[in-house]
């Protein structure tokens, strides 16, 4: 009975440690399917870029998150972080755009003209500022007929003090877009200015256009070839000071801008055009509400994007371009559920380049059927086939990826992937075993090449 009863111990604990070391290489061949996301050489992602240069030095090494990758730059005038090439060029830009205004504020004729500032303009917009409903309400006609024209923007002005107020983020969504790739460091633009300056920004705000102040600041940021709304903290506290000082100093914003050297332009398409360097704010707010509606975006969702915290007014001018270039293909007004969902700037910018990628393809490779928005934005073209463009730099394979990949092969359908970047081995080999036809480095993701000196 005793030998008996010690073979059966023996004999379990032996079966107990044959499924331990079963299921050790069970787990070790599951994880086995799947990668960890690299950290990589800055040199091999971003080949076309020097990284060092007058003013910066980028990081010798990028983590990635199998989707994006994460630059630091160190510059003297601070350090910033970038999630893709993309951005990485245009904080680069941004770093030389500061190296100029800090050029051009120890100028000589900067000096002379800022330092006679008018007392009387400096203390009309403290006014503005610390008064903004008086201010409004004591307006000339000829600035009533302005706040006429942009009737819904000044609603949306409104609308926005008093989220403001109750420290609410306006205009978001429960949805996707929360899970879509972007660092959690952006959770919305830059929030340096006092409850007070918000506000008459907000409300005040076209008082603040008629003196001129935001017409120069368009200005400034046009000759430097930079976003007027940028989600760069250290310009845009910069661009506010420096226009400040040539509005209040003894000489035009155009004979300041002027004096600033080696101005820029851009070689390619940004995320910026001329619509949003010269249409005044209020202006360009009625304009995407229009061009939004006419393509049958709700009203409800033009408000929440006018007012929403994580696209700046440039990422709202973009995403109404794309959405109205999409208009007759069908269910396009869907992209407002995952757009509006996101709670990141990154995740903003992440959203509009992939309706830029998925336009440019329906301009220049094959029209486009609808729009099916499934945790990203995906669609069909005319021939049926499955459509995914991402603005991602580096594919790692993950199990996230391996559910997305594998989520539609019984359809029979043809699946298409654009990416911006490129892809591991691993992602490259699996994608291929499910079929997809695989487009890396695509040209339908509008990078922004370096930028060239004006020639004036």
């Amino acid at each position: 009975m005793y030998i008996r009863q010690n073979l059966l111990i023996r004999l379990f604990g032996i079966s107990v440690l044959f499924s331990c070391i079963l299921g050790t290489m069970l787990i070790s061949a599951w994880a086995a399917d799947y990668e960890t996301p690299p950290t990589m050489a800055a040199e091999s992602l971003f080949p076309d870029i020097s990284l060092q240069g007058k003013h910066y030095t980028i990081e010798s090494t990028v983590p990635t998150d199998g989707f994006l990758t994460r630059a630091v730059i160190k510059s003297e005038f601070g350090e910033f972080v970038a999630i893709g090439p993309g951005m990485l060029e245009m904080r680069l830009h941004e770093i030389d755009a500061l190296a100029k205004l800090q050029t051009f504020e120890a100028s000589e004729e900067f000096q002379d003209g800022a330092k006679d500032s008018a007392t009387e303009k400096w203390e009309g917009l403290k006014q503005v500022y610390d008064h903004p409903k008086e201010a409004a309400s004591g307006i000339s006609a000829g600035v009533s007929r302005f706040f006429k024209r942009t009737y819904r923007a000044s609603k949306t002005g409104l609308q926005t003090v008093a989220d403001v107020a109750h420290d609410q983020t306006p205009g978001s969504t429960e949805g996707a877009g929360a899970n879509l790739p972007g660092t959690d460091q952006s959770l919305a633009l830059p929030d340096t200015k006092s409850k007070y300056e918000k506000a008459a920004r907000a409300s005040g705000n076209t008082a603040i256009n008629i003196l001129g102040f935001e017409d120069s600041r368009r200005k400034l940021a046009k000759r430097l070839a930079v976003d007027p709304y940028t989600t760069n903290r250290v310009l845009d506290e910069k661009l506010d000071e420096v226009t400040w000082s040539i509005f209040a100093g003894d000489f035009g914003i155009d004979l300041a801008t002027s004096l600033i050297p080696g101005s820029i332009i851009l070689t390619t398409s940004g995320l910026v055009t001329n619509w949003v360097w010269d249409t005044p704010p209020g202006d360009l707010r009625v304009k995407i509400e229009e061009t939004l509606l006419a393509a049958d975006v709700s009203q409800d969702d033009v408000d929440r994007l006018l007012r929403h915290r994580a696209y700046p007014l440039s990422y709202q001018a973009a995403l109404t371009s794309a959405i109205d270039g999409l208009a007759k293909v069908d269910d396009h007004e869907d992209i407002m559920k995952l757009a509006l969902s996101v709670v990141t700037v990154d995740q903003a910018r992440f959203v509009v380049n992939s309706m830029r990628m998925l336009l440019r393809y329906h301009k220049t490779i094959q029209p486009l059927q609808a729009i099916i928005v499934r945790g990203m934005v995906t669609a069909t073209n005319t021939k049926g086939s499955i459509v995914i463009a991402a603005p991602v730099d580096y594919l790692s394979w993950s199990e996230r990826l391996g559910k997305f990949s594998g989520r539609d092969r019984s359809s029979g359908k043809k699946h298409e992937l654009y990416i911006a970047g490129t892809m591991s081995e691993m992602a490259r080999s699996n994608f291929g075993e499910r079929g997809w036809e695989l487009h890396e480095n695509s040209e339908l993701f509008m990078r922004i090449q370096a930028p060239k000196e004006a020639r004036n």
